[in-house]
């Protein structure tokens, strides 16, 4: 699942979060302003939680320096709705991001998170993978393995 760094002005709250949306932009809250720090995220679409988190960490915090004191963290899924995020610590999104981290699907070759759109192989029963390389190469693997069974 992807998740989006969006930079908020909730309504009709008027608060300031760094949002870290589940499920890509599609599902990101639609109060999302213009994004001013680019090189650090804002706007971007992470497959791990955990990086889309520490980039929302130093969205916040450039933020806060640029004249928005109060401004803090929301992670959440709207499903595609309007649905703002309570705020939270910093400390609060780096647990969130770690446990959603921890419960999702990996690469079964390399142990890479797995992208929303996954390579698979149809004579390798079901195994995902995280790119054609690790795909090729399990099939290459698989494909040795028969020949010195014969």
């Amino acid at each position: 699942m992807p998740y989006t760094v969006t930079r908020q002005s909730q309504w009709p709250s008027g608060d300031q979060v760094v949002e870290v949306s589940a499920g890509g932009l599609d599902y990101s809250n639609p109060d999302m302003l213009v994004p001013k720090w680019g090189r650090l995220g804002e706007g971007d679409t992470f497959v791990s939680p955990v990086l889309a988190v520490e980039a929302a960490v130093e969205i916040c915090r450039a933020w806060r320096k640029d004249g928005a004191p109060r401004a803090r963290i929301g992670h959440g899924a709207t499903g595609g709705m309007t649905m703002p995020f309570d705020p939270c610590s910093f400390e609060e999104a780096r647990a969130w991001a770690a446990k959603r981290e921890e419960q999702m699907p990996r690469c079964d070759r390399c142990g890479e998170l797995l992208p929303e759109r996954y390579y698979t192989v149809p004579d390798l029963d079901g195994d995902r993978f995280c790119r054609e390389y690790c795909a090729e190469e399990a099939y290459r693997g698989a494909c040795a393995e028969l020949m010195v069974e014969d």
